[in-house]
């Protein structure tokens, strides 16, 4: 009964040694919801208004959404490198009580603002208005994944990516008395850098949950700032450029947080 008790438990254990040997994930697809928070220029420091002083973009809260690829191609017993492609989108949003009516320097009502070759002045006139900001992205980075666990069930991951992004949007403005107008972001291609923190558990043997926070500066490359000849449509404009408006005096640098959670299948072993 001895040798028999023996040579079981000694079967049990090379074969747990062969299973958790080969239990880490080849492809690991993530899909992702998201809370965003606005920092840096990319918060209003004065709801709306600030946005048509070239202060800031005026933003409040926003929301997201991504589709994130993450291929295995080196792992030991406790750790997996992991390179990743992130499909993503984000929306950020503000309410303003106030409107604002956009003059020249004449007095003159500007019309397809910001033509702003001249000096630009914001009066707040009773109404509301409110504005979104899109932001389609594409990133590309490398992710660390440190194992807790034998069965390399639950890990810390941590990664950085170079991210591409389309900015555009609108801004929405209702004066008492008056029809609703709009102001429409032209496409803004910029480029930048995102750091990612994450945990991860597979409750299945091919499925799981991973919870995270994501800190991201989308125009840190590509700043441009220049003038549309199309009627009440903008350029991003947050390169200084003070021949275009005094108020351009500095480069206006967009960053927020991502706190996010969502589920994660597992396809293959590496």
């Amino acid at each position: 009964m001895l040798a028999a008790f023996l040579l079981t438990g000694n079967s049990f254990s090379q074969e747990n040694v062969l299973t958790t040997k080969k239990n880490k994930p080849l492809l690991t697809i993530e899909t992702t919801g998201s809370f965003d928070l606005p920092i840096m220029d990319l918060k209003g420091s004065d709801g709306i208004r600030g946005l048509w002083a070239f202060q800031d973009y005026g933003t409040n809260i926003g929301f997201g959404t991504a589709l994130n690829f993450k291929f295995g191609v080196y792992q030991n017993k406790r750790i997996q490198l992991r390179p990743y492609l992130t499909l993503g989108y984000t929306h950020f949003v503000n309410d303003d009580s106030r409107a604002f009516a956009l003059y020249r320097s004449t007095g003159e009502v500007s019309i397809g603002f910001p033509y702003v070759t001249e000096y630009s002045t914001v009066q707040t006139l009773g109404g509301v208005s409110n504005l979104r900001m899109n932001m389609p992205y594409l990133a590309m980075g490398c992710e660390l994944g440190v194992y807790t666990d034998r069965n390399s069930r639950s890990s810390f991951n941590f990664g950085l990516d170079y991210n591409i992004n389309i900015i555009t949007g609108r801004i929405y403005q209702t004066i008492y008395g008056q029809s609703e107008t709009y102001t429409t972001y032209e496409s803004n291609l910029r480029t930048g850098l995102g750091a990612n923190v994450s945990y991860s558990y597979k409750f299945q043997e091919n499925m799981g949950f991973h919870v995270g926070t994501r800190f991201t500066m989308p125009n840190l490359f590509g700043k441009s700032s220049e003038m549309t000849d199309a009627s009440w449509y903008m350029y991003l404009l947050d390169k200084a450029n003070t021949a275009l408006n005094p108020n351009l005096s500095s480069n206006r640098n967009m960053a927020y947080f991502k706190f996010y959670a969502g589920l994660s299948i597992f396809i293959g072993k590496l």
